[in-house]
């Protein structure tokens, strides 16, 4: 006589069973938080526009018209969002302005993270005088306003695309170190990483293979945070006449222009504010459901 025995209930059949990792579940729980899909079309929609712009924008960003100058939006054919100060179409400055905005933020960023994450890691991981020397370094850095800082450089210095992205990097990438130090304090007593070094795998492997990948999360977070930051400050910056340079679009420099006319011409400054707010609110809610995507207390 034969006896069956049953499969236990939990036990997925053969090809049934998927291969689930951090990132599948981070993906996961991301896409289910509505405000950070929305930051996400937002970033898309303006990444888009930066890279298209030349062929999005109906006009070129430095095209003039006289005959067309200072008119509302829809009150010329061509010309949506209307035309500013010497003619040119509001709508293609704005789109163009766009790619100004993410050029900077994401060349600030990019900064921040080669500058920050090799200085955390060594101060981290060496820990002793070369942890001290750095750590002070990074506390004379703090010391310095950021935006005060930048409009020092620049006033020196003078505007341009260029100088703000290295006017405003000079202390961006303080957070990011610290941020990265502090993961790889907590990180590098861990048992793989005491396994490695018994093994002999150099201190270099070590901190790319083992501690940073650990420490990916928070380093993610703080870049989707430090864009929106970046594209203020470089805002403020135009805005005070001190950063971009003309012809070259810019919406904080937009907006500072359209102080002698925004009491009549309301659309000047509304419509690049508006820009600012929305690319400081994608980022915002990206990096918001990153943090919580992210969160190891999340992981079901």
């Amino acid at each position: 006589m034969t006896t069956r025995v049953a499969a236990p209930l939990d036990v997925a059949p053969p090809g049934e069973e998927r291969h689930r990792t951090l990132w599948h579940d981070a993906a996961r729980r991301f896409m289910r938080n509505r405000l950070a899909v929305v930051g996400l079309a937002i970033v898309v929609l303006f990444l888009f526009l930066a890279v298209f712009a030349d062929l999005v924008a109906p006009f070129p960003y430095d095209k003039v018209y006289f005959d067309r100058v200072l008119r509302f939006p829809f009150e010329l054919p061509g010309h949506p969002l209307g035309t500013d100060e010497v003619g040119r179409d509001y709508l293609s400055r704005l789109i163009y302005g766009a790619r100004t905005s993410m050029t900077v933020g994401i060349s600030v960023q990019l900064v921040a993270l080669l500058i920050g994450v090799p200085l955390g890691s060594l101060a981290g991981y060496a820990g002793g005088r070369t942890d001290f020397v750095i750590s002070r370094f990074i506390d004379t850095m703090t010391a310095f306003p950021g935006l005060m800082f930048s409009i020092l450089i620049i006033s020196v210095w003078g505007g341009g695309l260029a100088k703000v992205i290295f006017a405003l990097s000079i202390t961006s990438w303080i957070g990011i170190a610290r941020l990265t130090r502090g993961q790889i304090l907590s990180l590098r007593e861990k048992e793989y990483v005491e396994a490695a070094r018994c093994t002999g795998v150099n201190q270099n492997r070590i901190i790319l293979r083992h501690l940073l990948p650990n420490a990916l999360t928070p380093i993610l977070v703080s870049i989707s945070f430090g864009i929106p930051a970046a594209i203020f400050g470089e805002a403020g910056l135009s805005f005070l006449g001190i950063g971009i340079n003309d012809p070259l679009p810019s919406w904080g420099k937009m907006v500072g222009v359209s102080n002698a006319y925004v009491r009549v011409y309301w659309h000047l400054a509304l419509f690049p504010t508006i820009a600012v707010a929305l690319a400081m609110l994608g980022f915002s809610f990206v990096g918001d459901g990153l943090r919580d995507a992210l969160d190891p207390k999340m992981i079901e």
